[in-house]
């Protein structure tokens, strides 16, 4: 039997281990103060300046004024969709600006500013090498308004900063949002530039773009074929995928890290992080800005400004006048007019060769100021922050041993230990939640947080707090130390986890990862009040206060990124691939803002007493939201603001036999697929008019790219998805008039030309591929042959991308191939050409049938929908 002795120190054991232990209570506060960070933080992210009137203008002299924007904006939006080539487009949006900027011109300052406005007509080609679908893109009689600001006296300047934006937007979509609300701010940014009481250092350019949606032909034509181009030094490009909201500067540079100088001294609202630069880079976001022509093509260094959180109405009817709210217009005005500003009078321009660097970390904090440092500098601070944060833990672990009867060695191999903890927990909370995100995939219940948003946090969040919460609660019950005290051993865990976060970020800095910056944040203020705990000798219960302070800043600055990266993402995924798991991206952001606000915050449960309860309460948190994601407040669509997006095409196709004789003649519809939910609508209605959805299958194989009539050839990376529903070929008043003019043989050489006119509707394409045998060797598109696309049985591809802008002539062009056809059975046979019609401004030309079956989708769906006419020949 025990002895007295021995009771009465079990006793006083167990009494100092519940005193040393915090109440579960503690946990919810704690819980409830992360979760207030996180409301002030979303508080001050969703706040915005107060947007300025006609009449602050007295009071508020040289500031931008969003009266002044939204009015001119209720112009440009109220002509309806501006595709290119439309008169929508090319007169009256072209009119509309030539008339404001002239008015701009009549109001500017004489004495020091002198305006200018050009509309430039272009005509080129430019080539984009995607992966698999590269493409020619070819353009004539596209137009740009250009004007600019010079000194009034003297010669022109020698260098210029050039404004972009784009006024054309995409099919049925009024484009309020993109881009008109960045057209009209350039329009206020320039009258108040033009204002301006003295001339600037250097001229100002303002782009304003006829084609950006048609693979950013317009800025190709302003690189490739303008004057002023060539005097162009950096550039400030806007653009949209969202209505409202901040803008993000998320592309900068390249390797120009002053420009990071100008906006971090002259912008008042700082809205930027290296993450989105990065992620946009890495073609997580399914889009490209002129950013990309400006910075490739044109060689020069610029900043890309977007608004682009919560998209939901990009590129869609409801990106209307009314969804743009002023204080946006305001936030975005007062920083382009402040920078524009900084810019025009910046000297590096003189010689902007010589401030060449590198590539630059750069973030905001919560919108209040900027913090940006170099690449080399990164890893300096990086390597030097790793080496000061492990000796704090070796500090601290020798001030541990010091304190009990253990050696330094012996409570190292328990910080070892700990960490394998800490990586078992992680491990499983990750493989928890992408486990879910697999299996909501493979059941079809996916998107349940596109409206829903919370739900991230329940099924994903959830998950990985409570693996991680209890791998140290089980560590803590079941392997007992008497050396060491409770509060100890959960120091050690928490230095545990400093040490996996140093070790990532080593090798994020190893591979050049700007976006590591968010673990040199963790691991600094972890650093910071590690040394100040060992400062004041880690005092019983002081030190867990001074831990916590220490996480309110990352806690905070964690909580904005999570809300740009969720603000941005989310919407995304119903315009992306369908055939990929949207539940995955979502799942691992989830994960990643887990780690980073809850990373050195879950060991602490494991001083809870009843730490289980807590744990049981996160759990039901995911009941709940699996619960609420299988009903209907799970369905992942709603009307006017979370719609579902489709594309359908009214396709006639003709396909032809060598000898010209018709062989095949049919309409039908081709949908197009946006997320993972389109085929069970599409073949739900298809059922209700007796039709039926059936994939493409064979068709891909019998006919030159399925013999559907993209609008990209990217779009046939979706066939996959994509639904054919038959129908009934239909009579267009602009049907495609594709004529052979001539065709000239050299035996000698073994090659042919073909001459060519086709007349059609502005948006185009051409599929051309020589036989088995045969090589193309020269076209009039281009002037040089690009490299063949995703091959079709074994035969090369080659796509251009064609558009007229104002000149609607018939397109003359040649075909230039060598060698002789292999296969008998195609002998006298060269190459099949495929010419595809888009009629995406043509509401008229819509048939009575498709009409019928648009009218029958749902309320919350938002769809494209227009004729498209393929023809199909051989030579």
């Amino acid at each position: 039997m025990e002895s007295e002795a021995d009771l009465f120190e079990s006793a006083n054991q167990k009494r100092s281990k519940r005193d040393a232990q915090i109440s579960p209570w503690w946990l919810l506060a704690l819980s409830g103060a992360v979760a207030g960070v996180y409301f002030l933080v979303y508080w001050n992210w969703a706040a915005m300046p107060i947007a300025l009137r006609r009449a602050d203008e007295l009071t508020h002299p040289d500031r931008f004024i969003a009266e002044v924007a939204k009015q001119h904006l209720f112009e440009m939006s109220n002509v309806g969709p501006r595709v290119a080539g439309s008169y929508a487009n090319e007169i009256v949006t072209v009119q509309f600006l030539l008339r404001v900027i002239d008015e701009i011109a009549a109001e500017a300052n004489s004495a020091a500013h002198r305006v200018e406005v050009e509309v430039q007509r272009a005509y080129g080609d430019m080539y984009l090498d995607y992966e698999k679908y590269p493409q020619t893109s070819v353009y004539q009689g596209i137009q740009n308004v250009v004007a600019r600001i010079v000194p009034a006296q003297g010669s022109d300047p020698d260098n210029y900063l050039m404004l972009s934006s784009h006024f054309d937007s995409v099919p049925q979509s009024p484009g309020a949002g993109d881009d008109g609300t960045m057209s009209v701010i350039m329009l206020e940014v320039m009258r108040q530039l033009a204002q301006g009481k003295r001339s600037y250092e250097h001229g100002l350019v303002f782009v304003f773009n006829g084609c950006e949606e048609n693979t950013l032909q317009g800025s190709h034509a302003f690189v490739a074929h303008h004057r002023w181009f060539a005097k162009v030094r950096t550039f400030i490009n806007m653009d949209v995928a969202a209505n409202g909201g901040r803008d993000i500067m998320f592309q900068a540079g390249p390797k120009y890290s002053f420009l990071m100088e100008y906006y971090r001294d002259h912008v008042p609202h700082p809205y930027c992080t290296a993450v989105a630069e990065e992620l946009f880079q890495a073609d997580l976001v399914p889009s490209e800005t002129d950013y990309l022509i400006y910075s490739t093509v044109g060689n020069i260094p610029g900043m890309d400004f977007a608004h682009s959180t919560w998209g939901y109405l990009y590129h869609t009817a409801y990106d209307a006048y009314d969804t743009i709210p002023n204080t946006t217009l305001q936030h975005t005005g007062d920083n382009v007019l402040a920078l524009a500003k900084a810019l025009a009078n910046a000297p590096e321009l003189y010689d902007i060769r010589e401030h060449e660097g590198s590539k630059a970390v750069f973030f905001d904090f919560l919108n209040w100021f900027l913090v940006y440092y170099p690449l080399w500098a990164s890893i300096i601070l990086n390597v030097g922050l790793v080496v000061v944060a492990l000796c704090a833990i070796g500090l601290s672990v020798w001030m541990m041993a010091r304190s009990t009867s253990l050696t330094v060695g012996q409570v190292l191999l328990q910080g070892l230990t700990s960490m394998g903890v800490v990586l078992l927990s992680l491990i499983v909370g990750i493989g928890l939640s992408l486990a879910l995100a697999a299996i909501l995939n493979a059941v079809d219940s996916t998107m349940s947080w596109f409206t829903q948003t919370w739900l991230i946090f329940g099924l994903y969040v959830c998950p990985f707090l409570i693996a991680t919460c209890t791998g140290p609660v089980l560590y803590i019950h079941f392997v007992k130390n008497d050396h060491l005290s409770l509060h100890a051993r959960v120091q050690l865990l928490l230095h545990a986890t400093c040490v996996l976060y140093a070790l990532i970020l080593v090798v994020l800095t190893a591979m050049s990862i700007r976006s590591g910056y968010l673990f040199t944040m963790a691991i600094l203020f972890y650093t910071v009040t590690t040394l100040v705990n060992v400062s004041i000798k880690y005092s019983p219960f002081a030190w867990l206060y001074v831990h916590l302070a220490g996480q309110i800043a990352p806690i905070a600055y964690f909580s904005s990124v999570s809300l740009t990266a969720f603000a941005t993402f989310i919407p995304m995924q119903g315009r992306g691939n369908a055939g990929a798991n949207p539940e995955l991206l979502i799942a691992l952001f989830a994960v990643l803002v887990g780690l980073l606000v809850a990373g050195f915050l879950t060991p602490l449960v494991a001083l809870a007493r009843k730490a289980y309860l807590y744990i049981a309460l996160v759990a039901v948190f995911f009941v709940v939201s699996i619960i609420v994601m299988v009903t209907s407040a799970g369905f992942p669509f709603r009307a006017h603001t979370s719609p579902q997006r489709f594309y359908i095409y009214h396709c006639t196709r003709e396909f032809y036999h060598q000898n010209g004789t018709l062989r095949r003649l049919e309409g039908g519809y081709y949908v197009h697929p946006q997320d993972r939910y389109t085929g069970d609508l599409i073949r739900e209605l298809a059922v209700k008019s007796d039709l039926s959805a059936v994939p493409l299958g064979a068709e891909c194989d019998k006919e030159l790219y399925c013999g559907i009539p993209f609008y990209q050839n990217t779009q046939h990376g979706q066939r996959e998805n994509g639904l054919w529903i038959q129908g009934n070929p239909f009579t267009l008043p602009e049907a495609i008039d594709l004529q052979l003019v001539d065709s000239q043989r050299d035996p000698e050489l073994n090659i042919t030309t073909f001459f060519f006119t086709a007349k059609g509707t502005d948006h185009m394409s051409f599929y051309v591929s020589p036989v088995e045998g045969v090589k193309l060797v020269g076209w009039s598109f281009s002037k040089t042959i690009p490299r063949s696309g995703l091959a079709w049985n074994g035969q090369e591809v080659h796509f251009v991308n064609f558009v007229h802008g104002i000149d609607d002539r018939p397109h003359e062009f040649y075909l230039t191939v060598h060698g002789t056809a292999s296969k008998a059975a195609e002998a006298g046979w060269s190459f099949y050409l495929n010419i595809v019609a888009q009629y995406m401004h043509h509401e008229q030309y819509r048939a009575s049938e498709f009409q019928q079956f648009v009218d029958q989708f749902p309320d919350y769906a938002h769809v494209v929908a227009y004729p498209a006419h393929l023809v199909s020949r051989i030579y």
